[in-house]
């Protein structure tokens, strides 16, 4: 059985912290692909293109921990509440899920037992080793829908709980990078999805960021490169202060 979760150890006392739920694309066999095709397997319904590979490059950076979830959120979706309809997705951007289409509840439970849970219990014991660090929570977004119009912007910070690191990071990238387009609660709001920073962080008060990237800007090597280096340059300042 494949890890629903992989740790990433940390090598440093950095107080920096990175997750990421949505960070894999895997689908264990058993599932049979959930009666997908490899395209569809490929797009951004499937996982958050990009962000396995700056969670694990920003680690680098600082030597600090983090953990990726180790399945799809086609699966199961590790940030929505377990009484969401959503948590099994039917259909997403305009594609039916066959595999999804009739999950009854001892099928339902399989899945949180063997790969909801354990990541979500992964976390937390992560978390509960950390001394207040900054935390961030790393997602990507598709350009452009299939179900919705083209997306301009370049970063978006998902904001509910902490309103001032969020304020203080995005003055940073506009000093940084004033070519950057950064919206606050866009392309999605965290007053609608934010489940894992509302069941992990806010609970423990702790100072973090949930970052959304557009996916163009990642899906090469050099451009997980160029973001790492600019999240980075951001995120050590607002260390250093």
């Amino acid at each position: 059985m494949s890890e629903p979760f992989h740790i990433i150890p940390s090598t440093s006392d950095a107080a920096l912290f990175l997750f990421g739920d949505h960070a894999s694309r895997h689908i264990p066999k058993r599932y049979a692909d959930l009666g997908l095709s490899g395209d569809n397997l490929m797009r951004h319904i499937a996982w958050d293109i990009g962000t396995e590979a700056v969670i694990r490059g920003l680690c680098s950076r600082f030597g600090c921990g983090g953990i990726v979830a180790g399945f799809s959120r086609l699966l199961i979706d590790p940030n929505r509440n377990k009484r969401m309809d959503s948590l099994i997705p039917k259909d997403s951007d305009g594609t039916v899920i066959p595999g999804n289409q009739d999950v009854d509840a001892s099928a339902r439970q399989e899945r949180i037992d063997t790969l909801y849970q354990p990541y979500h219990d992964a976390l937390a014991a992560e978390l509960s080793k950390a001394s207040g660090p900054l935390t961030i929570s790393v997602h990507s977004f598709t350009p452009k829908p299939h179900l919705g119009d083209r997306r301009r912007l370049d970063l978006g910070l998902l904001v509910k709980h902490d309103t001032k690191s969020a304020d203080r990071f995005k003055l940073l990238i506009h000093q940084l990078a004033r070519e950057y387009a950064v919206g606050i609660n866009k392309p999605y709001s965290a007053m609608d999805l934010n489940h894992t920073v509302d069941r992990h962080l806010a609970p423990r008060a702790l100072p973090h960021l949930a970052i959304e990237i557009r996916q163009d800007h990642i899906d090469t090597e050099a451009g997980v490169a160029r973001i790492v280096k600019l999240l980075g340059d951001a995120l050590k300042e607002m260390l250093s202060t």
